[in-house]
Parts: structure tokens; sequence; C-alpha cells
């Protein structure tokens, strides 16, 4: 049998790890089987959209008749046509997939690029006139390039982009035209939206391109990398602060976050950049070290995990690095972490002291990669799963929230706990968020197995919604207009009733949308997530307008309804569970408490001395800065309220202010030391949260918990807060943060400046560790996880 491997050459050519899989599978087809292999390769500049569609073209058009199979693994490679055409996929084009975080398809301006994109969607089932469907397209992009749309449609990444190159993968890796579909990883294969519904996608590791891997001494920790965000080389730099032992880290590779990570680790001469290292150096650098740390985020393969354990070594990864968890088996062949730097840094000091048993671990681990050959790959992409014998990836249970805001990207507090809640959950579940805004917008995947469906409300709905606003002094009353006219929006109803036909079990987050999504349950299990007891916090902002109780009417009648009819009710702490008893009497459901919580990983830890450097360097030294944080919510308002009063008391201190709880103030004279900033990117709030002296949460009424209590904690900022801000959160006054008692936030800040910066940095690492072991969401998924399947929860649609 002839083969080709088709692969692209990307502009300018590089040699990487696809190019050495790709050698090497043909390496092992020519010398180790009776078949012929060649490389087919075509020159794909990717860098623009119009490079990447006439690449694309380029080989939708390619004659491979002489051969009498084509493996391709990589875009746009996998659009040739061939009777006998077998995919081994590396990855699709990441940056317009799962990491895509670009506009939506309808913030596209050009009416004639709207059209194309309308035709691409209709078009894009029709997998029986892929002939025809092909050319037309590539015409109708060409007319609409030689056209006077505007240059900025072309954008890429873009969203004008990304409906092209999703209908042509679409096209390319249809059923209709791949005859066997596989993957180099599992974290490939469960990538949703990476294969055709139902395609059976077989896992074949690939091996490295390498035979001389071998066990030495063990004399540092090493790792080879690419010196850029996703592979996180600095958490592996900061883990080393909790590594005691004299033991060197060497960091083999280069790349643009060089500079950043170099002075990150300027302080500790343990750490060496070893810059680009030749291919036939890297098996003594694994042979003598002690253990390999591989932190990357979701990463696809990771062909440095085989290459370590080849040469008889542990390696240390953490729990989201994709590809490298397939390997690692905790405590036997290595250790996967929470993706902390303590965590890690603990388990690499562990390693130091223990060479015994990371011995024992790396012998365990070689053995455990011995059956990754080019002869099971080679097998496994010439077997063709049969509906007979394949082993079908079973289908995961679905649940569907309803939600009456947008989730994504994660703002405010409620978003926050929405979107990191479940997307942890969806390690066991796939979820659809069927979400109201006031704004259309295409379904997209906002984290892996996480679909956010977001539908724009109606013009009669968002009338509905400015008059009740207005009855109550123009308040944000979105989501309890959504109680009371979601019917005026027929596409919320049909999306929610499509979404929960393939569900098992509908979720009410917040009360207010409990009805229409019983009506789409049909007799399906209902759940409730209780953010917080909105009769409660709605009766704090109604209660001093004539039109306030019919809306708090409405806010009882569906909070009444969804603690009455759900299955499953879970709320922030036990104190709201009891509250909601007392308000609305027995319930059937199952009652969980599932705590707010913190993304560790998008929370960077500063240390104390790390925070007075850059207060030195920034100019901060001199003025005590405060930070408050907090959305357009009647609690935040009355505190930011208090923040204004003292700020006029206190000049020196300067009050910093992020967040929609800066929108009610925005027409109003504010002291000249107070500075509403509004809302900012999670990398401007992180600045501030290193750079800050305190941060301030005097909270005196509400509901819930105050999730920013645990982004100061994880950040490392000193926390001066009220008791009742810290309520539901085993956090303790004095030894994690500074009270403000009977004096208020006027006699806490002034404690706050007298306070021995060691008492300060006492606090503020006791506080972090209480995160970690207590708040992640990662954790607190887990555990609600744990408490769900002691209960009967159904397992298909």
């Amino acid at each position: 049998m002839k083969i080709a491997i088709i692969i692209p050459h990307p502009i300018p050519f590089a040699i990487g790890g696809a190019e050495n899989l790709w050698w090497g599978l043909q390496g092992h087809i020519e010398q180790n089987t009776p078949h012929t292999c060649d490389i087919v390769a075509v020159v794909s500049p990717e860098d623009t959209l119009d490079g990447l569609v006439s690449s694309y073209k380029a080989f939708s058009e390619l004659d491979l008749s002489a051969y009498d199979c084509v493996i391709s693994g990589k875009y746009p490679a996998w659009m040739v046509k061939h009777p006998n055409h077998v995919c081994y996929m590396l990855h699709r084009l990441r940056g317009l997939y799962d990491t895509y975080n670009g506009a939506s398809a309808d913030t596209i301006t050009s009416a004639r690029a709207r059209m194309l994109v309308a035709w691409m969607r209709d078009m894009a089932g029709d997998h029986g006139a892929h002939d025809q469907v092909l050319p037309e397209f590539f015409e109708r992009y060409k007319a609409l390039r030689q056209s006077d749309v505007a240059e900025s449609v072309f954008a890429f990444p873009g969203p004008f982009a990304r409906e092209i190159l999703h209908f042509l993968d679409g096209i390319g890796l249809s059923q209709a035209r791949i005859q066997h579909h596989a993957a180099i990883s599992r974290t490939v294969a469960d990538r949703r939206g990476y294969f055709p519904l139902g395609a059976d996608v077989s896992v074949l590791h690939p091996p490295p391109h390498r035979a001389d891997y071998r066990c030495g001494a063990q004399d540092y920790l090493f790792t080879s990398s690419r010196l850029d965000a996703p592979k996180r080389v600095d958490l592996l730099i900061e883990a080393m602060r909790f590594v005691d032992a004299d033991l060197p880290l060497l960091i083999a590779g280069s790349g643009p976050d060089e500079k950043r990570l170099k002075n990150l680790a300027q302080h500790d001469p343990r750490i060496r950049f070893l810059g680009f290292v030749p291919d036939d150096q890297m098996p003594g650098l694994y042979a003598d070290a002690l253990a390999v740390p591989f932190v990357p985020r979701d990463e696809d393969y990771g062909l440095i995990t085989v290459e370590a354990m080849r040469s008889g070594k542990p390696v240390v990864t953490v729990r989201d690095s994709g590809g490298p968890t397939e390997f690692v088996r905790n405590g036997e062949t290595g250790f996967i972490t929470a993706s902390t730097a303590e965590a890690l840094g603990e388990r690499l000091a562990y390693l130091a002291a223990h060479r015994d048993e990371a011995q024992r671990m790396g012998e365990t681990a070689r053995a455990g990669v011995e059956g990754v050959t080019w002869a099971s790959v080679f097998e496994g992409l010439m077997q063709r799963p049969t509906r007979a014998a394949a082993v079908l990836r079973q289908r995961r249970p679905k649940l569907t929230l309803a939600n009456t805001f947008p989730v994504y990207p994660p703002m405010g507090g409620g978003q926050s706990r929405i979107f990191h809640l479940y997307k942890h959950l969806a390690d066991s579940y796939d979820i659809d968020i069927v979400s109201l805004d006031d704004q259309p917008e295409p379904p997209r995947e906002i984290a892996p197995g996480v679909v956010e469906i977001r539908i724009a409300k109606s013009a009669a709905h968002l009338r509905a919604e400015q008059l009740l606003s207005q009855t109550v002094g123009n308040q944000p009353v979105g989501d309890i207009a959504a109680a009371l006219a979601s019917r005026l929006t027929p596409d919320f109803m049909a999306a929610l009733a499509a979404s929960c036909a393939t569900s098992v079990a509908g979720i009410a987050s917040h009360p207010y949308l409990v009805e229409p999504l019983k009506q789409a349950l049909n007799t399906k299990p209902l759940w409730f997530e209780a953010h917080n007891v909105e009769a409660d916090l709605k009766r704090a902002m109604l209660a001093d307008h004539p039109a306030g109780q019919r809306l708090l009417d409405a806010v009882q009648a569906a909070e009444g309804k969804a603690w009455r009819l759900a299955s499953h009710v879970f709320a922030c702490t036990a104190r709201d569970l009891t509250r909601l008893g007392e308000i609305y009497g027995p319930t059937r459901a199952h009652l969980h408490e599932v705590p707010n919580g913190v993304a560790l990983d998008d929370v960077p830890f500063t240390a104390p001395a790390t925070r007075r450097d850059l207060q030195a360097r920034t100019g901060l030294a001199g003025q005590t800065t405060a930070l408050f944080i907090g959305s357009w919510h009647q609690p935040n308002i009355e505190a930011l309220e208090e923040i204004i009063a003292v700020a006029e008391t206190l000049p020196s201190v300067r009050f910093v202010i992020l967040g929609s709880v800066c929108l009610p103030f925005g027409d109003r004279a504010t002291p000249s030391n107070v500075h509403l900033l509004g809302q900012v990117d999670n990398a401007t709030r992180n600045d501030l949260l290193a750079a800050a002296h305190v941060a301030l949460n005097p909270m005196r009424s509400g509901s819930g918990t105050n999730l920013k209590m645990l982004d100061y904690f994880a950040s490392g900022i000193p926390v001066l807060s009220t008791a009742f801000g810290a309520r539901g959160l085993r956090f303790e006054s004095g030894e994690h943060f500074g009270l403000i008692g009977e004096n208020g936030l006027h006699g806490g800040l002034s404690e706050f400046v007298n306070t021995a910066p060691g008492e300060l940095d006492r606090m503020v690492t006791a506080a972090r560790k209480q995160v970690e072991a207590l708040y992640s969401w990662e954790t607190i998924a887990r555990n609600f996880l744990a408490d769900l399947s002691g209960t009967t929860l159904p397992k298909s649609a």
C-alpha cells in the first residue's frame, strides 16, 4: 500500500513537534511495514485570513489519486479529498476554537460579509454536496475580497475568520470525507467541537522521535518548554520559593516571555535558563534530573512527559495541564497537584527529600510508557472502528442552566461563581447555560464542556423591563423583569426547551426563571441554585418605593416555587438554606451547601516582600492605597457610601474603587482621594491587588457570601472587613483579616496604618493557605459532585 502523510509548511518554516511526529510515523512505515510512505507538504501561510483560505483551497484541490491511503492531522491539510482518508488530529487552530476570546459574528459590520456567514451556516449541514459547496465558497470569498468591504472585517483572528474556519473544518472533517478519526491524546479527543458529533475517535499516543533516553543521576530539576504564557513557567519559578533544598532548576527553551521570566527568577540563583538546547543534548539533561516538572495549561499532548518517563524520571504536573495528566499517576509515576505555586513546590520539595521514592516513581513511569510506540499508533490508524467492534465514547449526561444575565467573560461575582463552578462540574456533566442578554450572541463554548447560549431580549421584553425600572427609581431590575416578562422573548423559551430536551435536569440559577424552566423540563428534575436569599436582598432595595411591593411579591413567588419544586437546592451558606426554610416552609429537596470560591489560577499571589517592592518601584509607598471591588448591588452601594464619607476625613488614604458599583456614582461629586475606575479587565485588577496596601469590605447587609473576600485573600493583600462581610466564610478576624469594629471604617483604617508589617505578613500568609485548602473552585465542585453522588441522579435524558 502506498501511503501519503499530508502536512502544511507554515511560513516561516520551523521544525517542531508536528514535524518530528510525521517523520517518526513515516520512518516506522518505511522501515517496519511492507508499505511505502511519502510526506506531501504544501506551503501554507497562516498569519492572515487570506493566507489560510488560499491554503485550504490548495489542499482541497490536491490530486492524491496515486496513493492508496492518506493521513492528515492538522489544518488545513485535512481538506484533501481521498476515499481512504484518515485524520490523526494534533489540534485545530486553537485561537479560533477553544481559546478564542474575541467578538461574536453579530459584531461583523459588513452586510455582504454577514450574507456569506448566513450562506455558510445554511450549507454547513449539506454533507452530500461538498464538491459543489467548496468551489462556490471560494468564489464567494474571492468576490467579497474584491469588493469595497472594510479591511477590518478580515482581521485575523476575528469573528469573520472564525466563521470561515469552522465552516471549512466542518466540511474537511465530516464523516462523509474521513474514514477514521483519531487523536494524539484524550485531551484533544474530548475537546468539544473538535470532532463530528457521533464520530468514533481513537486515542493513539505518539512516542518521542528519539530512542536514546537513559537514566543517570539526580542532580537537578529539569524542564523544557517554549517560554510563553500558556506553558506557565512562571508558576514553576514561583513554586521554587517553597523548595528549601539546594536543588537547581534548569529550564531549556526560548520564547517571547523569556525576559519577564528571567526577571521573575533573578532573586533565586538556583534557577538557570539554558536557552535553545540542541536536540542531541536533551537525553543527557533528562538523564541526570531528579524529576521533570511540566505545568502547561490544557496542553494538547506534552511529549516532554513521555520523554521524561522514558528517561526513568517522575513528572510533576497540575490538574488542568491536559495531556500530561494522561500519563502521570499521582503518587506512582509522579504527582498531579493543584495549580498553585505552593502545592507544586511542596511536591518538588518532597522528591528532593525522598530521592529513593523519586527513583522508584521514575522506574514505574518508564514501564508505564513502554507501550507508547509507532507500531501501536500505525496499527490503530489502520484499524477502522466498526459499530460492532468500536468502543463508542460514552455520552455524558447534560444539565441545562437558566440564567437572567450573560456569564462570559466573568466580571462580577455572580458571573464568576457560575463560570467557575460549572466549569469544574463539567468534569462529570456537559453544561448548557441558556442566558438572557440585551444583544444577540451565537452559542459559544466558554470552557471545555460548557456552552453558553445567549438569547437577546425582545423589544417588548426590554420595554417591560424599562417600565418596571422606572417604577423603582431606575434601579436595575432585569432579573425580576425576567420572572414577569420572559414569555415576551419567544426565542429564549424555544432555546430553553431545545436544550432541556436532551438534558437530565435543569438548574434555576437564582429563582427568577423557574417558571419557564419548569415548563421546558416537563417532568424532568428541577434544581435550584440560591446565590442569595432574594426576598431579603430585594426587600432592602425596594422598600422605599410605592411600587416595590408588587415586584417583591414576584420575587417571593418565584423563590418560593423554586424552593418547593426543586429536587436539589444548593446555596452559598447553610445560613441561607435555613433562612429559605424559615420564609417558605418545608421543601422536598436535598439541601447542599456549595460555598463561593476563587479561581486560584486567575488571582496571582503576591508575597509581602514583593508587594513592598512593587509599592516602592511604582511610587505607591508614600500614601496608603485602599482598594474596594463591587458590582452594582445595593449592599455594595451602601458600602461605597461609607467609604466616600470616610474618605473626607482621611485625606492621606487613596481609595480606589473597581466594578460596576461605580456606575450609580458617575455624576456625583466625590472627594479627590476617591478614584472610581469602574469595570476593569483581570490584568488591571490583579495589578491593583498586587500593589495596593489594603483591601476593604465594609459590608453591613446582603445575603450569601462576598466573593471579593476570597479574591482578596488569594492575592495576598491585607484585608479590612466587618464581621458581616466575612459571614459564611471560615476566616477569623485577627488571624486572617483586620476587623472593622465599633469604631467603623475610619477606626479600622487608622489601626491598620499602625499595624506592624510582620503581623500583616502573618495574616496574609494564613489567609492564602486557608483559601487554597477550602475555597478553590476545583475543590468546591469536587465536593459538590461527591455530595450529589449520594443521591439518586438521572443518568440520561
